[in-house]
């Protein structure tokens, strides 16, 4: 049996649940024990971070390994294009989002939770999300996918980190610009099946968290 171990709210764990409806797989979704924070979490999962998944009582963590065992262990439908370059390429992209995109997005959280903050720390932040979008959109080279023609590893978290950014820059007063490629790429990224049903409990739980989460701003 397949447990994936995550929350509703994750960008890691939306990811993963994309690539295992991708690969087919049947498995059953559970939150840590006492949160992903909790003391006993931790004496499962050592590092206390999530996602992680339980194979016949083993647990994997990181998303970008456990999608590399995906691919080795359910080789078909591959989640990597054709060539050597070609995987390289969107190999390379899966990184560029876990090292350089998300981590932009990550930092609008505190923004949205903290009343006190200002319009230069709001325009700083979403300047350099928009850079890194349009980073990407230079990397990329849509077709209609990431990395082609078919669903990859390049697109797992691109397709859950670029619509969360647009909607904590939205609640802060500011706009994401998608250059057009990058636009029809999302458009056909969201309506493909696994991603479609990898979505569905992010997104609810997600507008949920905003909800409660966002702060109006304190005026000084």
């Amino acid at each position: 049996m397949i447990v994936l171990h995550g929350s509703p709210v994750s960008v890691y764990t939306a990811k993963l649940r994309i690539a295992l409806h991708a690969k087919g797989l049947a498995f059953v979704e559970r939150e840590p024990e006492g949160g992903y924070r909790s003391a006993a979490w931790r004496e499962r999962q050592p590092t206390g971070t999530i996602p992680a998944l339980e194979i016949d009582g083993v647990l994997l963590a990181e998303s970008e390994a456990i999608v590399e065992y995906l691919e080795d262990t359910h080789p078909t439908p591959s989640l990597l294009p054709g060539t050597p370059l070609q995987r390289a390429q969107a190999r390379f992209l899966a990184r560029f989002h876990d090292l350089h995109l998300e981590p932009r997005v990550r930092a609008l959280f505190a923004l949205v939770r903290d009343g006190a903050r200002t319009p230069a720390q709001v325009q700083a932040a979403a300047a350099a999300l928009q850079e890194r979008v349009d980073l990407l959109a230079r990397l990329a080279r849509p077709g209609p996918f990431l990395a082609g023609t078919g669903l990859t590893v390049a697109d797992l978290g691109m397709t859950v980190s670029v619509p969360l950014g647009a909607m904590l820059l939205d609640a802060l007063g500011q706009a994401l610009r998608l250059p057009p490629a990058l636009q029809s790429w999302l458009d056909a990224a969201q309506i493909h099946p696994a991603v479609a049903a990898g979505l569905a409990p992010w997104r609810p739980a997600t507008d949920r968290w905003l909800t409660t989460a966002f702060v109006p701003t304190v005026a000084p």
